[in-house]
């Protein structure tokens, strides 16, 4: 996938438990020559990790779009317990 192809595109961050639990968060991805950030305002952008770009998927049906919020690609990601 090219990046910067992603640039100012709809885009669901899809994040899981380990119990399945989901919770997605939407905005707009923002390419800016070095790094690829989720932009949400007014909340903080979200830095989408190099090691991550592979995973990142194009959503294929209406159905995924509704839950992802309209997104037009996503990444969807297994997270855990926080170390003490």
């Amino acid at each position: 996938m090219n990046i910067v192809e992603l640039d100012g595109r709809k885009f669901g961050l899809w994040l899981t438990d380990k119990d399945s639990e989901s919770a997605v968060f939407s905005g707009e991805i923002r390419w800016d020559g070095s790094a690829l950030r989720l932009v949400r305002d007014p909340k903080p952008a979200f830095e989408i990790q190099p090691k991550w770009y592979e995973r990142i998927q194009a959503v294929t049906n209406d159905e995924v779009r509704r839950i992802l919020l309209g997104a037009d690609y996503f990444l969807r990601l297994n997270v855990g317990d926080v170390p003490e």
